[in-house]
């Protein structure tokens, strides 16, 4: 039956990756196909130069085959997922199912050839192949879960001095679009995830987006609440006329208070996540060491009496 099922998969990974070898090739033949290619790179949000970079033949097909994968109706929000994680590509979609199919298949695979050149088949095969071939499609979306958590993270942590230094931009002179772009560039060192978005954002005003939808696409991109509240309060202001230099300080005075508040609560979180490893860990290496030379002395005491 191992024999079987690994034939049966190396036969449809063959299979797959021939078929996408051969679609590739002759979209990359088709003229009509390169310049709609081309045209979907244009208007796709994102940097113009990491869509127009030709990918390598493996993450064509990979690519490739994530075209596999019935994904129409989640195709937005798992396009959202990805550029939030930092992945932009035009085929940054099929390549993440391409990979969940890749993991899903080669992972079972390399199980079944390790035990049979080690000659130890084990019990419940099909079941370790099938749960290996869940885990490995699931590989992917873990991935791209950490990689999004630690964006996240990036951002908020270094937005107040972003917006700090937007403030003192704003206030000697420079317009909302100049100090954007500098808040940008001096943010690259302490955090890239910032400073990229913030070049979207002055890239996406330079080629005719209106400032309210740059930064509302900013907010749908990060996904981070402060920049909801934030691009909500510049809206606000534009439309009103009112002082962006005044409603930047009072934002970023909030902001550096909501960080606080942050860092407080995560101190005293501190206590409770620090009482399993002192309860279960800790604790009973400390007793073994303090009652454990008493311990062998009663028990010594103990053999001597009878």
């Amino acid at each position: 039956m191992l024999l079987i099922m690994m034939s049966l998969l190396i036969f449809g990974a063959v299979s797959a990756a021939a078929v996408a070898i051969q679609r590739t090739s002759a979209a990359e033949k088709n003229p009509v196909a390169l310049r709609l290619r081309e045209l979907r790179a244009m208007h796709t949000g994102g940097s113009a130069a990491a869509f127009g970079r030709r990918p390598p033949l493996l993450l064509k097909l990979v690519a490739q085959l994530g075209g596999f994968m019935p994904a129409k109706d989640g195709t937005d929000a798992l396009r959202t997922g990805l550029i939030r994680a930092g992945y932009r590509r035009q085929d940054s979609v099929l390549l993440f199912m391409g990979s969940k199919i890749a993991f899903a298949v080669g992972l079972p695979i390399l199980w079944g050839g390790i035990a049979f050149a080690t000659a130890r088949p084990l019990p419940n095969t099909l079941a370790i192949l099938l749960f290996i071939g869940f885990l490995g499609f699931y590989l992917p979306t873990l991935f791209i879960a950490i990689k999004q958590r630690q964006r996240h993270d990036d951002v908020l942590s270094a937005l107040p001095d972003g917006l700090d230094l937007m403030v003192v931009c704003v206030e000697a002179g420079l317009g909302l679009a100049a100090a954007i772009q500098r808040v940008g560039m001096e943010m690259q060192v302490a955090s890239p995830a910032l400073a990229e978005e913030l070049a979207l954002v002055n890239s996406e005003m330079q080629t005719g987006v209106s400032r309210a939808d740059a930064l509302r696409n900013l907010a749908e991109r990060t996904g981070v609440d402060d920049i909801y509240a934030l691009v909500a309060m510049l809206i606000q202001t534009d439309k009103l006329g009112t002082s962006v230099a005044q409603s930047l300080r009072a934002h970023a005075e909030s902001m550096r208070t909501r960080r606080r508040q942050r860092a407080e609560q995560m101190a005293r979180k501190a206590s409770i996540k620090l009482a399993f490893p002192l309860v279960f860990l800790i604790f009973p290496a400390l007793m073994l060491v303090i009652l454990g030379p008493a311990g062998l002395q009663l028990i010594r005491a103990l053999a001597a009496g009878d």
